[in-house]
């Protein structure tokens, strides 16, 4: 099944269907991941998926893999699993490992783990007030793992004054024609102060859920999480700014045998605590910015074969965003990255990149985004990636808008130490994965709807697999190419209600997409009831996809999700009811594992004053 040429159409703007204006279609709406300095979308050189607060706060009780999945060209693989389930973040046919995950520009990662990502399990919807996500080759900013994309969440700032917020949550948590039970319970308490020159804050989350097995079977495998955390933001004088953040999270999980499958009383217990330190120091050109972040996680197993291990994190960013004259805005910076995880004894990866990015503004309707990154690895060496990102407005007015889009650029991903090091799976012989990305199509906006249309295409030469004969990490022998296209289309048809269609085609020539679907769709439609009553519905395509071992094709599945939500304007108050699966429908996600079917979640959100 191969697409070749088609053209791939990617998702440019959230829908904020609680705003009948849809703020997002702007065309002066400023965008910052795509060039890491704040840019009008018109100058900007790639559909920036941009997911604001409002439509976050639609998603509430139903989490971040729920609501990612929206977008064309993301897939979350265990999304519908039990809640312990391991999630693989997927841009355009990727794995874990090519994603750069950040939280407020900082990159958030966990070298124990087998990609060195970062489990999103940990993040919690409450803290995020917006998200950015760019697809596509992105090294030159972000670093080597950026090969299919990077996304970009921004946690929530502290308002002025005191204030409260509470939620909770109820819900079942249902396998497909399981019986009905209270199984699923979330609180968030959240206290805040802010001043002009001080903002802190503090929030304490706790999450459980019962009632699902991981593997398909009889025994039940609890969840429980916890997170704590906060921030505090000064701004000692008028042109320097600091914020420091900090969290700890626990998660306890019971799972199941893997090989074979078959229900378990295994325990997997987790802890991570998590630091960072953002400055910036503007002046009347530019900005010097400091990035320094750390995360710390310990991972124990316990099984038949029980193991655990503790691995840290620690990186260093410091950058200068300057405007040369009024058309070229540039940013040069250094990255420290050192990564620490016990296997059979410590070990360690660094790494030290110099970047340059530069925007240039040809014309009113001429832009060129271009860069390059040097890396040094302690084991591989030098590495060079490149980003050239051209952009032509083939029509400009006041409410209409056609641009053009093309982009090409490198990605070097070294090994994690869980690949080269793992008693079990690891090869010390590993050699870093290479890719290229090229990219192509057009956006198209107006005031009352928009699409866009890209065509994709990535070489791995070589890639890192897992040979399942060996039972071992691998470098591919052949070449890896993965190609696709993705069409997004949204549109107002008056002031209630919004209609949104995401369409993805993925193939590939030599890669792996186990368990990626060839073919998926979501269409999400708004329906503002009146000034406090907002209906939202979510229907979601899965296609035919390979299964773990890629010799069965598992069947295509369709979900639809119902939500409702209550603003209540004379209190600080919203209620909110989500029906996922409304139909029960019965699908396979992953084989062999359970899948979720009709669950109910009713939700209170409170702030005070």
């Amino acid at each position: 099944m191969h697409y070749g040429a088609f053209l791939y159409a990617q998702q440019t703007q959230a829908i904020d269907s609680l705003d009948s204006t849809l703020e997002i279609k702007k065309l002066d709406e400023v965008v910052v991941t795509d060039s890491r300095v704040p840019l009008k979308r018109s100058q900007s050189g790639k559909p920036v998926i941009k997911i604001k607060e409002k439509e976050i706060a639609q998603f509430q009780g139903l989490g971040l893999s729920a609501l990612l999945k929206q977008y064309a060209g993301i897939e979350i693989i265990g999304s519908q699993a039990y809640a312990g389930q391991n999630k693989t973040v997927s841009l355009r046919g990727g794995r874990n490992r090519q994603v750069v995950l950040l939280v407020d520009g900082i990159r958030i990662s966990d070298p124990s783990r087998i990609d060195n990502d970062f489990d999103i399990n940990y993040l919690t919807l409450d803290q995020i007030a917006s998200i950015e996500i760019v697809k596509g080759a992105s090294s030159t900013l972000y670093g080597s793992s950026a090969a299919t994309g990077v996304i970009n969440i921004t946690t929530k700032k502290t308002a002025k004054g005191f204030e409260v917020q509470l939620h909770n949550l109820i819900g079942t948590n249902r396998v497909q024609k399981g019986t009905y039970n209270l199984a699923y319970f979330q609180q968030h308490l959240q206290l805040s102060q802010g001043t002009e020159k001080v903002q802190s804050n503090i929030y304490l989350s706790n999450q459980r859920q019962e009632g699902m097995s991981a593997v398909i079977g009889t025994e039940k495998d609890p969840y429980n999480q916890f997170n704590f955390g906060g921030s505090l933001f000064t701004k000692p004088i008028e042109n320097i700014d600091f914020t420091l953040q900090f969290e700890h999270a626990e998660i306890n999980s019971s799972y199941d045998n893997s090989f074979p499958l078959e229900d378990a009383l295994f325990q997997f217990l987790t802890t991570q605590d998590r630091v960072s330190l953002a400055s910036n120091y503007t002046y009347s050109k530019g900005t010097l910015a400091l990035r320094l972040g750390h995360q710390s996680v310990l991972r124990d197993f316990q099984s038949d074969y029980p193991f655990s291990t503790q691995a840290n994190n620690t990186q260093l960013d410091i950058f200068n965003t300057y405007t040369l004259g009024k058309h070229i805005y540039s940013i040069i910076g250094g990255l420290f990255q050192r990564n620490n995880a016990s296997y059979d004894e410590d070990q360690n990866a660094t790494q030290l990149d110099l970047y340059a990015n530069f925007v240039t503004i040809f014309t009113d309707r001429f832009r060129i985004n271009f860069g390059s990154r040097w890396n040094y690895h302690n084991a591989y060496g030098s590495h060079l990636t490149y980003q050239i990102n051209p952009s032509f407005q083939l029509i400009q007015k006041e409410n209409k808008a056609l641009k053009w889009m093309g982009s090409i650029g490198t990605a070097f991903i070294s090994p994690s130490l869980y690949q080269l090091y793992d008693s079990y799976s690891g090869n010390s012989e590993l050699q870093p994965e290479q890719s290229k990305s090229y990219e192509t199509g057009f956006e198209f906006t107006s005031s009352k709807w928009s699409s866009s249309i890209l065509y994709f295409m990535r070489n791995e030469n070589p890639s890192l697999i897992y040979d399942l004969s060996t039972y071992r990490y691998q470098n591919s022998i052949a070449e890896a190419n993965y190609f696709g296209w993705e069409f997004q289309a949204n549109s107002t048809f008056n002031s209630k209600i919004n209609l949104s269609q995401q369409i993805t085609l993925v193939d590939t020539e030599g890669g792996d997409l186990r368990n990626l679907p060839y073919f998926s769709a979501q269409t999400f439609a708004t329906y503002q009831l009146t000034s406090d009553w907002n209906l939202t519905g979510r229907f979601q395509m899965v296609g035919s996809r390979l299964g773990l071992i890629q010799e069965k094709e598992l069947d295509p599945y369709q979900i639809i999700h119902f939500s409702i939500q209550k603003t209540w304007k004379q209190h600080p108050l919203i209620t909110y009811l989500h029906v996922t699966n409304l139909l029960d429908s019965y699908y396979i996600e992953l084989e062999g594992y359970t899948s979720k079917g009709r669950n109910l979640i009713v939700g209170l959100q409170y702030r005070f004053p």
